[in-house]
């Protein structure tokens, strides 16, 4: 059977980014921005102003 993913959804108005943080769970404020984090630093790439960016998080979220 397949865990369902819930949306974590977080804009970032300045830069007029949004961010979807795909979990088992709704996330907190601390390991959603650490899930972000984490992404942005391993793959190391840079963001688009008004780009819409999809992030799995790990399986220890």
């Amino acid at each position: 059977m397949e865990t369902p993913s819930i949306e974590n959804v977080v804009v970032d108005e300045p830069s007029q980014r949004t961010y979807v943080v795909m979990a088992r769970r709704v996330l907190t404020d601390g390991e959603l921005y650490s899930a972000i984090r984490v992404d942005r630093l391993k793959h190391g790439r840079r963001t688009e102003e008004g780009e819409r960016v999809v992030i799995t998080a790990s399986h220890a979220l």
